[in-house]
């Protein structure tokens, strides 16, 4: 790209975008992550199951858990 093809704006929209995307990302990701920590609390469900409905890896739902029992 040449200095004169640069666009100051351009640039920053993508920018904010970009970063706005990685917010919704994570966002929903901790959302999942509350969701499965409230399913858990309940002892209604097992893993495999939170995790199917909070769309998240086994893995994950056993860390939520290991991070609430040590609370």
């Amino acid at each position: 790209m040449s200095i004169f093809e640069y666009d100051k704006v351009e640039e920053e929209k993508k920018l904010r975008k970009a970063e706005f995307d990685a917010g919704v990302e994570q966002g929903l990701k901790q959302a999942s992550t509350d969701t499965a920590l409230r399913l858990l609390k309940t002892g209604k469900f097992d893993a495999k199951e939170i995790a199917k409905l909070c769309n998240l890896s086994i893995e994950s739902i056993e860390e939520v858990n290991q991070l609430n029992n040590q609370k």
